[in-house]
């Protein structure tokens, strides 16, 4: 829509956040977009210098996460999250389906401050992830999925929470109610919403599109912490190790990540 507002980089990630930081000197509000893989590591370095001159930057990461794991573990970013979630004045981002696409991307253009990171997938979910037509993007709050007494488990993207809801699901059929919180904000949480939502659960489950180290997971037990809330006995789920290549089914089976396989180790690990 606005050619003339195109810069083309190439295969050069660190020039293009060098040149976003410029621009953002001057005023302007970059857009840099990139594979997540690439953008987020090989550019971290002119990502955290850009940080420190306090401008607003948006880097939009595409591919994030374990699907598609067809191209291999070069191009599957499981480490993104934890590096944006060490930069100063950060808000990482990463929406359930279009809709929230839309709501996310204003958010950060017209609201968000310092760095702001928008954490997308490439291709069709199995399902849409349903969040009601009047659903709207609140700093720190996301939308209960399915309600449930038995465990609660916190997770992002369109990968992940299919597989949540298929795990509800299964479990539900054995009298097990799990509660799904669909949390587009991964490093970000509103207080008195987390004390609600979370208000008698005894057992936390997080499912990571991410290495389990420095995820979702890491932020939201951290933030339990400092808001004195008392932490649930807590497992994040994730992956250990490089991930597998394959099609989609066959890489989230082999990590445990299906909707099956996470029905199993939530009821084994009740």
């Amino acid at each position: 829509a606005f050619p003339d507002r195109f810069i083309q980089c190439g295969i050069a990630e660190q020039d293009m956040a060098s040149m976003a930081g410029g621009l953002a000197r001057h005023g302007y509000l970059p857009v840099v977009n990139s594979f997540a893989s690439f953008l987020a590591s090989r550019a971290n370095e002119q990502i955290y210098n850009n940080a420190g001159e306090k401008t607003k930057i948006l880097y939009v990461n595409h591919y994030g996460g374990l699907i598609p794991a067809g191209p291999g573990k070069s191009h599957q970013s499981l480490r993104d999250i934890s590096l944006y979630g060490a930069l100063p004045d950060t808000t990482i981002l990463q929406p359930a389906n279009a809709a929230e696409t839309r709501l996310a991307l204003r958010w950060l253009v017209e609201e968000g401050k310092g760095v702001g990171v928008l954490r997308l997938i490439i291709g069709p979910s199995p399902r849409t992830i349903e969040l009601g037509a009047d659903h709207t993007l609140v700093p720190g709050v996301g939308p209960v999925l399915t309600e449930g007494d038995d465990a609660t488990l916190f997770t992002y993207g369109p990968v992940m929470l299919n597989e949540a809801l298929t795990a509800a699901e299964a479990l539900a059929e054995r009298g097990f109610g799990l509660k799904v919180v669909n949390m587009p904000w991964l490093n970000r949480f509103d207080p008195r919403w987390l004390d609600a939502v979370l208000r008698g659960c005894t057992r936390l489950w997080v499912l990571e599109d991410h290495a389990r180290a420095g995820g979702l997971g890491d932020h939201l037990v951290r933030a339990l912490l400092d808001f004195g809330h008392p932490v649930p006995r807590t497992t994040i789920l994730g992956i250990d190790g490089h991930p597998a290549c394959g099609t989609p089914a066959e890489v989230l089976r082999h990590h445990g990540l299906d909707g099956a396989s996470l029905a199993a180790r939530i009821l084994a690990g009740r």
